[in-house]
């Protein structure tokens, strides 16, 4: 498993084949295809395995927002580390034994903060849509070789282009412009975050 994770990270998904990891092995396809079924069968067990690293607090109650967002952020380090994991994470229920403790806890402390489970339920789907739809972002940018400004570059070119559209037309766009600045990953995940525990919050305490 070690091997397939570090051939993973180094070469992403479209490099990782049965075959490589065989030769990485000293070993034949045939082996490894007996002991894991298939290439599916083994993302499978990768995908468990880096679930795994997410640790997820023992609820407390009173903080249950903050480590909602703790785990958000042991997400988003995980996947950070770990190239191609969202993509492998695509059509897959996680359902092995790590998924299903990270799973357990997390309902955990949704249920300690007071969330009615059926909107526990949707809070859990939730988290992982926004965990996975951001640093896919985050994940293709840094793979991907682009020719051009690094990135304060662009965002500040196109926040200048912005500024000078008609103000007749785009009166809304020319008030906005000074805000499409570079946006730091960081503090842009926060605000997701907590967005995200606010709306939770509010909604909970409707019975909904």
């Amino acid at each position: 498993m070690q091997t397939a994770l570090q051939l993973l990270d180094r070469e992403g998904l479209d490099g990782l084949s049965m075959r490589r990891i065989a030769e990485q092995l000293d070993t034949g396809a045939a082996s490894l295809y007996w002991h894991v079924g298939s290439k599916d069968g083994l993302l499978d067990l990768i995908f468990d395995q880096l679930i795994g690293e997410v640790e997820v607090p023992q609820p407390e109650p009173a903080r249950w927002r903050e480590q909602l967002m703790e785990v958000a952020r042991a997400g988003r380090a995980m996947i950070l580390r770990h190239r191609d994991v969202v993509r492998i994470s695509i059509g897959r229920i996680p359902m092995g034994p790590n998924a299903l403790q990270v799973s357990e806890g997390i309902f955990g402390i949704l249920r300690a903060g007071g969330i009615p489970d059926q909107l526990a339920v949707t809070a859990h789907h939730l988290l992982f849509a926004i965990i996975n739809g951001f640093t896919l972002d985050e994940t293709t940018e840094l793979g991907v070789e682009v020719e051009g400004p690094p990135d304060e570059q662009t965002a500040n070119a196109a926040r200048d282009y912005i500024a000078e559209l008609p103000q007749e037309r785009f009166p809304n766009l020319r008030a906005v412009a000074p805000y499409f600045h570079y946006a730091d990953n960081d503090q842009s995940f926060e605000l997701l975050i907590h967005l995200f525990v606010d709306g939770l919050s509010a909604r909970a305490s409707t019975g909904r």
